[in-house]
């Protein structure tokens, strides 16, 4: 199984409003990415359905018993770094043991206003830390004791996005920063644009009318029915829906499955797994046998040699059993590496270029990444050279001291002296 990295340490002091700033600049790239969410009750149950659109394929599902007056849950989690933490992971969806559930969506730039003179979140004793989420699904049980919680702290964090919120009783809510909106009727469905302000742009868009649609002429309300509608709103390309879920808030289940593949299910009881106490899965862990990953890249071709702070550029190539998509990663042996860049088609050559700062023998390899999120090996490594940058003197130089002779012994009794 693949390993997790650590947590945030939570001796880490960083002040939230740089975090909410580094969280809207890097984190919620909202223009591409995409998620739908929606919920239906009757007199007999609750459910919830979402798809979570997103370029990294790095989830995790983490399972926290209850402790310390907290209620146990589980909480899906995306490798989102932050500078003085590069591996800290952030909660996106959770459900608890009272059938409470979140998820966020992605929105266009609006900055609440209201809660500004108010306190921002920061919990030490939280898993998270920073993540008012998380803290409410902690400790809360229904939509009154998370209003009750969000009333006491500033937004201005959400100005990116926006939290859908069900118990279970049924109610829901969308809280878009400033506003919220109550579930009305027997559903709620929720994407990437705000409903309170549709000028922002996105709205309505085609995953919120069909789910709307969709539920609209429902006949069997049931767990394969939902799991239908995330089949008809999921997304391929550049932001799949890297995983979807049913969740059964009566029941605490989650219908779990992976890259749009409606066939294949692991049903995750929550109540069971928090008897083995604290523990996370790697979610391509839960799906494997489904798909095969990439083959060994190509060893990188490109330059042998170059120059410090040239910029160089190295390909390599792969080929996925299935015909997926791949990423590439590329390690330049210096102690960085490009991150994943694509997809590309399966067995497309891809490039990638970087910028040694200092002279040395380094090993560039690739590694390749399936949509599914399956990884192949590092590719054999490529040996190059970055020597030590050399002075080329000007030629007018050169026929200056060719001139005069004499300037070259004051020159070296003066590096004499200087250098002693």
């Amino acid at each position: 199984m693949k390993k997790h990295p650590f947590k945030l340490e939570k001796s880490l002091k960083l002040n939230f409003f740089f975090l909410s700033i580094v969280t809207i600049l890097l984190v919620l790239p909202i223009n591409a990415s995409a998620c739908t969410g929606f919920t239906y009750s009757d007199e007999e149950k609750v459910l919830v359905g979402s798809n979570e659109d997103w370029y990294d394929y790095d989830f995790w599902i983490r399972f926290l018993p209850s402790e310390n007056d907290t209620y146990g849950r589980l909480i899906i989690e995306n490798h989102w770094p932050i500078p003085p933490d590069p591996n800290w992971y952030c909660p996106q969806v959770g459900m608890n043991t009272q059938g409470l559930f979140y998820d966020c969506f992605a929105t266009p730039s609006l900055m609440p206003v209201n809660s500004s003179s108010k306190p921002y979140y920061h919990n030490e004793s939280d898993h998270y830390e920073y993540s008012l989420e998380s803290y409410c699904l902690s400790v809360c049980s229904s939509i009154d004791e998370v209003l009750d919680i969000y009333d006491d702290y500033n937004l201005e964090h959400m100005e990116n996005y926006q939290v859908l919120w069900v118990d279970n009783t049924g109610e829901s809510i969308i809280i878009e920063g400033d506003d919220i909106i109550f579930k009305k009727g027997d559903y709620q469905v929720v994407t990437n644009f705000y409903q309170t302000h549709p000028e922002l742009g996105g709205h309505p868009c085609w995953r919120y009318n069909t789910a709307v649609s969709m539920l609209d002429n429902m006949q069997d309300f049931s767990v394969e029915y939902f799991t239908d509608i995330c089949n008809a709103t999921h997304q391929t390309g550049t932001y799949p829906s890297v995983f979807s879920g049913v969740y059964n808030l009566n029941e605490e289940i989650l219908y779990l499955y992976y890259f749009y593949d409606y066939d294949n299910i692991a049903i995750i009881d929550l109540n069971e797994e928090l008897l083995l106490g604290e523990h996370l899965y790697f979610l391509a862990d839960l799906f494997e046998g489904s798909n095969n990953p990439p083959d060994k890249p190509l060893t990188p071709f490109g330059p042998y040699n170059g120059k410090i702070r040239e910029e160089l550029v190295y390909q390599s190539q792969s080929i996925d059993p299935q015909e997926d998509k791949i990423h590439y990663l590329f390690s330049w042996g210096d102690g960085t590496d490009s991150g994943w860049l694509g997809p590309v088609s399966s067995g497309e050559t891809f490039e990638a270029s970087h910028t040694w700062k200092r002279r040395g023998n380094f090993e560039v390899r690739a590694k390749a990444r399936d949509t599914e999120g399956l990884e192949s090996e590092w590719s054999d490594p490529l040996w190059i050279t970055i020597p030590r940058e050399r002075i080329v003197y000007d030629i007018f130089f050169l026929e200056f001291l060719k001139n005069h002779p004499n300037i070259l012994p004051i020159l070296r009794c003066f590096v004499s002296f200087f250098t002693r």
